[in-house]
């Protein structure tokens, strides 16, 4: 794989956020290819699997990964290597993004000591999305005001549908690159739970908000080899 995009500078512009949504679940044969172009989540990996190796001391494709194929490519699962579908949705709604990363400090000094002694716990992430309420997207049955409050849809005398309030585990895709015809994609494949939103008006203003989030717990059932896979957050880089 060959990455030309080593000193691009990145812009805000050059983002945005994504949610995907799971489909379609395909087993390899050993004889067709998955589908090009197409996003997949690998949920099964057979012992003698023909997805892409991994390479410079890295470890092979295993469950849970995401497989990117452009138009033009073809990869070939074995009996073994089952997929799903991911179908990326943007969300139009959001201006902004910015995800912080840390590390818990858990002091781990003795009396016994000279200087004080520290150990580093589990990665954690605070992240925040901006965003301009966007009326379809923002109060969409997906969207981060359902979150909190039960979005109701009448249509004159004809229709009218309610839905409750849903505490989601989203699947999104943060780019920080993503340029047509500038170098690679980079992006971080990650569960993430919406924990704050606002609506309000002043003059002269935007209809803004501020949703702080978290990485949230995510996994998927294959239907075909029935293994649960646990989505990991996981920084990607897709290069031509």
């Amino acid at each position: 794989m060959a990455f030309n995009g080593d000193g691009q500078k990145f812009t805000g512009d050059d983002g945005f956020i994504q949610r995907a949504t799971f489909g379609a679940e395909i087993a390899g044969d050993g004889a067709t290819p998955f589908p090009a172009p197409g996003i997949y989540l690998v949920t099964a990996v057979a012992a003698a699997s023909t997805l892409p190796a991994a390479a410079l001391g890295g470890t092979s494709t295993s469950a849970g990964d995401i497989l990117v194929l452009e138009t033009g490519d073809s990869v070939t699962g074995a009996v073994g290597d089952d997929v799903v579908t991911l179908t990326p949705v943007d969300q139009c709604d959001i201006s902004s993004w910015v995800m912080e990363f840390t590390k818990a400090e858990i002091d781990v000094s003795t009396l016994c000591d000279s200087v004080m002694k520290y150990r580093a716990g589990k990665a954690d992430m605070n992240g925040t999305m901006n965003g301009i309420f966007n009326a379809g997207t923002s109060d969409s049955t997906t969207g981060n005001l359902r979150e909190f409050l039960p979005i109701v849809k009448q249509d004159g005398d004809t229709s009218l549908d309610r839905f409750d309030v849903s505490a989601t585990v989203f699947l999104g895709f943060f780019y920080t690159s993503y340029v047509a015809g500038i170098a690679d994609k980079m992006y971080v494949v990650a569960p993430y739970q919406i924990y704050g939103n606002a609506l309000g008006g002043e003059i002269g203003s935007a209809q803004s908000f501020s949703a702080p989030f978290k990485f949230g717990n995510l996994t998927y059932t294959s239907t075909i080899s029935s293994n649960t896979t646990t989505i990991e957050p996981t920084f990607y880089r897709l290069g031509s």
